[in-house]
């Protein structure tokens, strides 16, 4: 590599075009942070200059780049590997200033900085895009850069962007302070021209053609704000589709990741992470099946499409098809929109297992037969909820979700489902065992039922859905329904024991708990219920509640509301749940 200490006259004056590549983020300096203190650096050494004293040049840091292939009396094209706002931000204070001269009839100032932003047409080689000294690659930023730069009238499309913002800003501070004293206009704009041209400097390292851009510009930016995992895998899609300043070719490779779907935080677990993250996670997972944790995306992503794909004769661009046919299953199923519907999905995400998303991102971009995937997804929610019934960690579960990725990839999709219910079936070891309904019938009619409160109320919502059947009206929208403790869980003023004991008292506290004294009411009743004797909670539900787990509550019920009858509804509703989440023989 080459590197030279050159000013902004040195850099900009040549016939060049500085291409900003895909991999690269959208233009992102701020005010406060970036324009203003660059605006005051220039203003100090233009206010140096007016009063003859010593002026330190302003070092603006290092820029990567990197030759590009161009023709015959063509534009020099280099690429930015590192360095693109700074570039950027230049080019808006140079045109900024230009501007601000032409708005004080300065036309010789103005002409002479034009050429630091704008390449003769003799230059062109019969590319328009040719014309501007920087080439942006993200469409917005281009069309706003190109507008900036091209004097096209700004105030014709009224777009908030930080481009436009900092044009704007560097224009109002720069004739700002020309006017400021008009009676020495003319050595203010000298000094202003003096300081763009001579003053700031920039460290320009030139990379040989055959280094690779991409991981240096991700090795660069570690000093700065960090790139996620999905920037990583999208450099490397774009490095290994040659893709330069092709935004068509851009977006169709990854365009559909550039919303704002993919770029919303959600909680999983204890981290917070994008949807972009998340997804390509569990892509690559699925794809390598191995345990990949989120800091290590992108580095497996490389090494599997090397091993994998590239080394196999897969072409990238099938690479990022495959992608983005897992990202569109993915995306409706966050959405809820997925013509399935997908309770599984809603499940897991109540139930925090995300380690199982691989599984069912496999078993729909992977050709199996509708039937056959419907039943592994019987299977593996009936072992998900049944395990979480009977209190059973999550420890552990990402070792055997992979190694059941491998037993769907050696069985193929013809054989998805018989594949899942053997594998989930021959877990022995305690922390992956599929719950029996011995053992899930034991666990419910004797033990507080597992799990949190929103994980509690997904298995009422699931039992109300199947005492409806398919001949009552749907269940709807359940977010106004709340937990409610028939018992309640301050029983002492309204439900006695006949006889003090702590023996007792513990029996009232886990039957209190257990499944068989929990149904499901709107908030409002919730609080009107309260506390209350169990005659009077009655009268109440009768009165007011449809739901299909209250009818069957009110249905013959006893005088007293005590541990026998819990004990026994306990009983009722597990028979329900064995029905709804069956084992191997059921499915």
């Amino acid at each position: 590599m080459d590197a030279n200490i050159v000013d902004l006259e040195t850099l900009y004056s040549k016939p060049v075009s500085y291409r900003i590549p895909q991999f690269q983020r959208p233009y992102a300096w701020k005010k406060s942070e970036q324009w203003e203190p660059l605006w005051d650096d220039v203003r100090s050494m233009a206010e140096g200059h007016l009063a003859s004293s010593t002026v330190r040049p302003h070092f603006m840091g290092a820029i990567v780049l990197q030759r590009q292939k161009n023709n015959t009396g063509e534009v020099e094209k280099r690429l930015v590997v590192d360095g693109q706002q700074r570039l950027t931000t230049l080019q808006l204070l140079i045109k900024a200033s230009q501007e601000a001269f032409v708005s004080q009839n300065d036309s010789q100032r103005a002409k002479r900085l034009s050429k630091l932003t704008r390449n003769d047409p003799s230059h062109f080689g019969g590319d328009d895009d040719n014309e501007t000294k920087i080439r942006q690659s993200n469409l917005n930023d281009q069309a706003d850069f190109q507008r900036v730069i091209r004097s096209i009238d700004t105030n014709s499309e009224a777009r908030t962007s930080s481009i436009n913002e900092a044009f704007e800003f560097f224009k109002s501070s720069v004739t700002s302070w020309l006017i400021q004293d008009m009676s020495n206009l003319d050595a203010k704009a000298d000094a202003i021209e003096e300081a763009l041209s001579k003053r700031i400097l920039i460290a320009a390292i030139d990379l040989d053609e055959e280094e690779s851009p991409h991981i240096i510009f991700e090795t660069l930016n570690e000093r700065g704000e960090e790139l996620t995992q999905s920037d990583r895998v999208k450099n490397t899609v774009m490095y290994e589709a040659q893709v330069v300043d092709d935004a068509q070719k851009a977006r169709d490779l990854w365009g559909m990741f550039e919303n704002d779907f993919w770029r919303r935080i959600t909680k999983e677990g204890r981290s917070n992470r994008s949807h972009n993250d998340r997804f390509l996670n569990t892509w690559v997972v699925m794809k390598a099946r191995k345990n990949v944790t989120l800091q290590r995306v992108a580095t497996e992503f490389r090494d599997y499409i090397r091993e994998n794909s590239l080394g196999t004769g897969c072409s990238i661009e099938e690479v990022a098809f495959d992608i983005r046919k897992a990202g569109e299953v993915y995306q409706q199923f966050e959405e809820n929109r997925h013509p399935d519907g997908h309770t599984l999905w809603k499940r897991m995400k109540v139930m925090d297992v995300g380690t199982a998303m691989p599984v069912l991102l496999w078993l729909y971009t992977s050709d199996v037969p509708t039937e056959k995937r419907a039943r592994s997804i019987r299977a593996l929610e009936s072992y998900l909820v049944r395990r979480m019934l009977c209190n059973i960690p999550t420890t552990g579960l990402n070792h055997a979700f992979i190694s059941l990725l491998e037993s769907l990839s050696i069985g193929g999709p013809d054989r998805a489902d018989d594949a899942v219910i053997e594998y989930l079936r021959s877990r022995t070891v305690t922390n992956q065992i599929w719950p029996n309904d011995r053992i899930l019938a034991e666990r419910i009619t004797t033990q507080p039922l597992g799990g949190s409160p929103v994980r509690q109320k997904m298995v009422l919502e699931a039992i109300e859905a199947e005492l409806r059947g398919d001949k009552a009206e749907a269940l709807g929208n359940t977010d106004n329904l709340t937990l409610e403790h028939v018992m309640p869980q301050h029983w002492e003023t309204h439900w006695p024991l006949f006889q003090e004991s702590s023996e007792l008292t513990e029996i009232r506290s886990n039957a209190v708990k257990s499944l068989g004294n929990l149904t499901l009411v709107t908030g409002k009743l919730n609080s009107n219920l309260s506390n209350g004797p169990w005659a009077e909670k009655k009268k109440t539900l009768h009165a007011h509640s449809g739901l299909f787990l209250n009818k069957t509550l009110l249905d013959n019920a006893p005088e007293v509301w005590a541990e026998e009858a819990i004990q026994k509804r306990s009983k009722e509703l597990a028979e329900i749940i064995i029905r709804i989440w069956p084992h191997t023989n059921g499915i």
